[in-house]
């Protein structure tokens, strides 16, 4: 009974609370953000506040509950390896699926190489902070409670609810978070611990931004990127303001890279989920 009421209070405290980093966060860190800092430095505080406030919850969620939130799992230096390349994969595949489908043209990119490696860092906390809230927190919890598999189709339902607050609007959308929050929760559940998570989420999210330069699309983002690829084909394939981000080439490359690992983590001895303590 203590760990069903520890569950439902993490799942309901944990998505009031992000919902409400999320919708008051900005309007709070706006005003002592200086308004002549460059596009970039005003990007880094409101990523260091927001998801620094996100990593705050976690940790006293935490302590609260007793569960260690901070926990990288069996053997992480090869976890995130392997995560860096499943999510590396993924997204080469949502970009040639979209490329094959529609068009594809190239702009000039931009940025200096010490931009982008901050950009690489922003990125790196952003994709560690979010794990570590869903990933670290919500979902090792629920699976004690509940079992690994509700608890992952649960906070990736979470995940993609939280994240249609902010500039995603398109069903494909929520789809396609949906299916990156079973993504990565299943390498979580599979490792017994973050490391895979971070790094397929960083990877993905570095190589979209940072990288191919195709979010925002078109154009790109406060830390320019290596390239500047934008998607001007059907909106289904990654056309729209929200680029790959609402289209099925990206629903596409998350099953391919999806369904293979649920299968492997079906058959192979099951991690431990959480960890406490």
């Amino acid at each position: 009974m203590r760990e069903q009421i520890a569950a439902a209070g993490s799942l309901v405290a944990g998505l009031g609370l992000m919902a409400a980093i999320l919708l008051a966060g900005p309007g709070l860190v706006a005003p002592i953000v200086p308004a002549g800092w460059s596009q970039a430095g005003q990007e880094t505080a409101f990523v260091l506040l927001l998801y620094g406030a996100m990593v705050v919850v976690a940790l006293a969620a935490g302590a609260v509950l007793h569960h260690k939130v901070v926990a990288l799992g069996i053997s992480p230096g090869w976890r995130f390896a392997a995560g860096l390349s499943l999510g590396l994969l993924g997204i080469c595949l949502a970009t040639t699926f979209a490329t094959i489908a529609g068009g594809l043209r190239f702009g000039e990119g931009g940025g200096g190489a010490t931009v982008l490696l901050l950009g690489l860092v922003l990125v790196f906390f952003q994709a560690a902070a979010e794990e570590l809230y869903f990933r670290g927190w919500i979902q090792p919890v629920l699976a004690r409670a509940w079992g690994v598999l509700p608890a992952i189709g649960v906070t990736a339902l979470g995940f993609a609810a939280l994240h249609m607050l902010g500039a995603a609007v398109a069903p494909l959308s929520f789809l396609n978070l949906l299916l990156g929050g079973l993504f990565f929760g299943t390498l979580a559940a599979q490792g017994g611990g973050l490391a895979g998570a971070i790094g397929a989420h960083f990877a993905w999210n570095g190589t979209e931004q940072l990288v191919l330069g195709l979010d925002p699309n078109p154009g790109i983002g406060s830390f320019g990127s290596l390239f500047d690829l934008d998607l001007a084909g059907p909106a289904a394939w990654g056309g729209s303001a929200e680029g790959l981000n609402a289209s099925l080439a990206m629903a596409m490359a998350l099953v391919v890279v999806l369904v293979p690992l649920a299968m492997l983590a079906r058959t192979a001895a099951p991690a431990p989920a959480v960890s406490s303590r």
